[in-house]
């Protein structure tokens, strides 16, 4: 879900000025493609993060406590948020402006500029994740204290819950109910310190989600079956959703209450469906240990945090260039996936920064050739 960020970033410079709209450069090249992409990867991607997110908060929390957790939260997402933005928000600022110079459609201000000089920027997620563990972590605590034979009927009633059929319908239902209020045809996103309570609750249906499910003692093996089939419905339910919203993208969604409705159900099945998907068939598929995918997932998170100045100014730097607009995408998403990781690997994860990220230190050195000798 973090490499995915970097698709998502990289392709918004190749989306139409009506379906991107907060981007500072179009690409001659620009398709509506790249916008079925975009709107493909924000449908699940964070969603699915925060469903993770809140199955390991869980973890930690019944295994170190309340107060370790809390303190381990602040360290490994707080911190990397607070010297992450002081670090990236001036560089983004220049990327943005000279994207916006080469851009044949003048789009977004830069960073900022409309919120006071507060945009958290694509460190939102990290912001309001603390947000959500915080809460739900300190409700679990006070709950186990003041009440704690009906903490124990709560879990119970959450394990029998989860292990339903129905369960699929209601979670879809809470869903549907919180993107009732946004102020878009689609998951919104916010960078700013105050954010809004509507995005809490988005989010943090999937990541309590995920808490319970940790908590009932599974960790989506269950899902394994039937994944093909909850993708192939989500990419259905994805489709009838853009058939519904996208003729209504330049007016508000207040001026057509019943399109945004029906559009809001649709997007709470296809993200569902997509995300149990997904759960699913990578506890199909990538389940048994890989040094080389364990290399990634480490890597994916210095990756995501550093990637944004390189997704928006690389695609300009191909403005000239009058090739398909797939064609310079992948460039520059090659591009930034290199930069990115290979500053990782002799910059990071061998460091006191590393250790901050992953946990500990690492090895300088790639592990494909060690899968390889344990192959053999």
């Amino acid at each position: 879900m973090m490499l995915l960020g970097l698709v998502l970033h990289t392709a918004l410079s190749y989306v139409p000025e009506l379906s991107s709209g907060e981007w500072p450069y179009q690409d001659r090249q620009a398709s509506d493609w790249f916008g079925w992409l975009v709107s493909l990867i924000h449908t699940f991607r964070m969603p699915a993060f925060f469903a993770v997110a809140g199955f390991f908060a869980s973890f930690l929390v019944e295994r170190r406590g309340t107060g370790a957790f809390l303190r381990h939260r602040l360290n490994r997402i707080g911190v990397p948020l607070v010297a992450g933005w002081i670090l990236l928000f001036p560089l983004t600022a220049v990327a943005w402006v000279f994207a916006a110079s080469l851009s044949g459609v003048p789009l977004a201000p830069a960073p900022g500029s409309e919120a006071g000089g507060v945009d958290l920027m694509h460190l939102w997620f990290l912001y309001q994740l603390l947000i959500l563990s915080a809460a739900v972590a300190l409700f679990r605590s006070a709950f186990l204290r003041l009440r704690p034979r009906a903490a124990g009927r709560l879990a119970d009633i959450a394990r029998e819950f989860l292990a339903r059929r129905s369960a699929f319908l209601v979670l879809v239902g809470i869903t549907a109910l919180t993107l009732a209020p946004m102020e878009a045809w689609e998951l919104e996103t916010d960078g700013t310190l105050l954010p809004p309570l509507r995005l809490l609750s988005a989010y943090g249906v999937f990541f309590v989600f995920g808490w319970l499910e940790h908590g009932r003692g599974g960790s989506f093996g269950h899902l394994r079956d039937g994944c093909l089939a909850r993708l192939g419905g989500g990419l259905f339910f994805h489709t009838l959703y853009l058939a519904v919203v996208v003729p209504y993208l330049g007016i508000a969604p207040a001026e057509a209450p019943f399109a945004h409705g029906a559009g809001m159900v649709l997007l709470a099945v296809s993200m569902w469906l997509f995300v149990l998907g997904f759960l699913g068939l990578f506890r199909r598929l990538l389940d048994a240990p890989s040094p080389g995918r364990r290399y990634l997932s480490d890597a994916s998170y210095w990756m995501y945090l550093v990637h944004l100045p390189l997704t928006v100014a690389l695609p300009p730097l191909l403005a000239g260039w009058n090739a398909p607009g797939l064609v310079k995408f992948t460039l520059a998403l090659s591009a930034a996936f290199a930069v990115t990781l290979v500053t990782y690997h002799y910059g990071v994860r061998s460091t006191w920064v590393g250790k901050r990220l992953n946990g500990r230190r690492y090895p300088r050195r790639f592990p494909w050739p060690m899968s390889a000798q344990r192959l053999t």
